[in-house]
């Protein structure tokens, strides 16, 4: 990834699709694995219920702009 540039306020990260593509797949992949001990700990735990939704939100957001910046065809 290299960095770019292109104003005092504005910086632009030149990367190769395809990486960025794959990284958010892992992240994506790595927050459903939270997901799974959550919803597991939050049967017990009112904090881990919390904490799941917020989870749930934020990997949804995350596949939902992965699907807008690389749709599959």
């Amino acid at each position: 990834m290299q960095k770019r540039t292109t104003s005092k306020h504005e910086t632009v990260l030149a990367a190769n699709p395809a990486d960025c593509l794959e990284s958010l797949e892992h992240i994506s992949a790595s927050l459903s694995c939270v997901l799974s001990l959550l919803e597991v700990e939050s049967e017990r735990s009112e904090a881990c219920h919390g904490i799941h939704c917020l989870v749930v939100m934020i990997k949804l957001q995350l596949d939902r702009t992965a699907a807008e910046h690389f749709p599959s065809d």
